[in-house]
């Protein structure tokens, strides 16, 4: 390209994505549109020796770089502000399986600690939430050393751990462990590998904490999308649209996103290449997509695998999720004055030092409002590691009590009813049968009806058509609980050959469904409640405790 206006790779990729000539999704479309607006500023330049640099010396020692990976380093090496600081230090690279992100990263990870770029103390940090993962691109530079071991030994130090390149004193390293044991370091770029594994924050924020103490620190987010939601990745998807949208007006987010613009276009195989944009650089890359889509249409499984890890467009199994998690989030809606309304009280018990979901199930002009409480015993937060971030959030919004006792008592959930029976009229509360007994003579002392949720196959197929209308019609309604919206994720819809459904959970461990339980034992009273005027205040009977 002779004539350009920006630089000959960002205006070759622009035009193959303008002009149609390369099939892109609306992503792909906004990303053009909203880097004109930026490469326009007067604020803003191109150093086009740097790209020059970068590009040409990976090429040298890995591979030749496809159009659209020469044009993410465009932004990543020669995209500055007139004060010589980069225009962009974060970058979020979301592909298909099988594209090459870690054939991407690892050139510019061991460029990054090279003379060629020229920043001292310029050292990597590879995570990822596996050993194995972490290591893919480490073994990558690794081996590319081993073959060019002769003319590079006497600037690199190698071991089976960590990588150096002596003159800038740089080096690479993969990190794993628990952040908890971990600190930040002087990193100059971090690198977060398949961040759809994220449940929360606390590695990022360890890792990224030594950021700023080199000269351009750089972040880099390489993933697949995934299964797990209202999670890290989600966060990322969000704050991309506010970029390409104009949403938001600050500068620094680079999203590069390649997915499928519609379930239906996974039929089409012409449409892959928007979610694997190596497609058109990579013949085998197509024959493995084909093989998993020929084996998607007869196994369930492998069919939401195939959106999610190939096509990045990530559905939940209608017949075995309790709901998208379009219409879980959809239950973040607000909650009416429901003071002195009619409710029935919803307990699931299960262990005495573990969680304990509870709640009250109103009825209020065609909806249903569940106000969730939950208590859970701090001998269970030292034991597993319930995505820590997300209890401490729901702790800040009085939605989790921590109990400091050997076990969880009756009085401790006995308190939290009788608290609420100030304001609501709670006319019984249902329990699992499993616990009852533990709690009914001291709830039987406060005034309390409680009675028993039968559980199993029989009560949850009977109550599923009600749950599945109330998800599928946003009639359900939570208030902004972010615990009610993980409980809810975390359950699965059982199905036997008869059709019998039961409600399970997703993984037994770390994915907890207590919040979720309550409201279904609280629905199986679900026809005691009848919409009406409320009870003024002082009418009904208060429980004390």
């Amino acid at each position: 390209m002779t004539n350009y206006k920006y630089h000959p790779y960002i205006d070759e990729y622009f035009d193959l994505i303008e002009s149609g000539e390369v099939l892109a999704c609306k992503e792909q479309h906004q990303l053009v549109d909203y880097l004109k607006g930026v490469l326009d500023r007067e604020d803003v330049y191109i150093d086009s020796e740097k790209i020059e640099k970068a590009i040409n010396t990976q090429e040298k020692y890995f591979y030749k770089r496809f159009p659209f990976q020469k044009f993410i380093d465009c932004f990543v090496y020669g995209v500055f502000f007139t004060d010589g600081s980069l225009v962009f230090d974060e970058f979020l690279i979301m592909m298909g399986r099988g594209n090459g992100k870690n054939g991407y990263i690892s050139p510019n990870s061991w460029y990054m600690t090279t003379h060629y770029h020229g920043v001292k103390s310029y050292n990597i940090d590879l995570v990822a939430t596996s050993e194995d993962q972490a290591m893919t691109s480490f073994n990558d530079i690794y081996n590319m050393l081993d073959s060019n071991w002769k003319k590079l030994s006497k600037f690199h130090y190698r071991s089976k751990i960590q990588i150096s390149f002596k003159k800038t004193h740089s080096t690479i390293r993969y990190r794993t462990s628990n952040a908890k044991t971990k600190d930040g370091g002087r990193p100059g770029c971090v690198i977060f590998d398949e961040i759809h594994a994220y449940e929360d924050y606390e590695n990022i924020n360890v890792f990224t904490s030594g950021l700023g103490k080199v000269k351009n620190p750089r972040i880099f987010y390489i993933t697949t999308d995934g299964h797990v939601r209202g999670s890290v990745l989600d966060d990322m998807k969000k704050r991309a649209q506010d970029v390409l949208t104009g949403a938001t007006e600050a500068i620094g987010f680079f999203p590069f996103i390649c997915k499928l613009d519609s379930y239906e276009e996974a039929d089409n195989p012409d449409m892959w290449i928007k979610a694997n944009p190596a497609i058109l650089y990579l013949p085998e890359l197509r024959k493995r997509i084909k093989k998993d889509y020929d084996s998607s249409q007869s196994v369930p499984q492998k069919r939401l695998e195939f959106f999610a890890k190939r096509m990045n467009l990530p559905v939940q199994d209608a017949i075995t999720a309790v709901a998208e998690w379009e219409l879980i989030e959809a239950t973040n809606q607000s909650v009416p004055d429901l003071a002195g309304m009619d409710c029935v009280g919803g307990i699931d018990f299960s262990d005495i030092r573990d969680f304990v979901g509870c709640g009250l199930l109103f009825k209020k002009d065609g909806k249903r409002y569940w106000l969730h409480h939950s208590f859970i015993n701090e001998k269970a937060l030292k034991l597993t590691k319930f995505a820590p971030g997300l209890i401490d959030a729901a702790k800040e919004k009085g939605l989790v009590t921590i109990i400091k006792d050997d076990i969880n008592r009756p009085e401790h959930i006995l308190s939290w009813f009788a608290e609420m029976s100030q304001k609501y009229h709670i006319k019984k509360i249902v329990s699992d049968l499993y616990r009852i007994n533990y709690l009914r003579e001291k709830f039987d002392e406060a005034g309390f009806t409680l009675d028993i949720a039968r559980n199993g196959t029989i009560t949850h197929t009977k109550l599923s058509p009600v749950v599945e209308e109330m998800f599928a019609t946003k009639n359900i309604v939570y208030g902004d609980d972010l615990l009610m919206r993980w409980y809810t994720n975390n359950v699965y819809v059982k199905m036997d050959g008869k059709g019998n459904k039961t409600y399970e959970k997703i993984e037994p461990i770390k994915r907890k469904t207590d919040g979720f339980m309550a409201l279904i034992h609280a629905l199986t009273q679900d026809s005691e409640l009848i919409e009406k005027t409320p009870i003024a205040p002082g009418m009904f009977k208060v429980r004390t405790y």
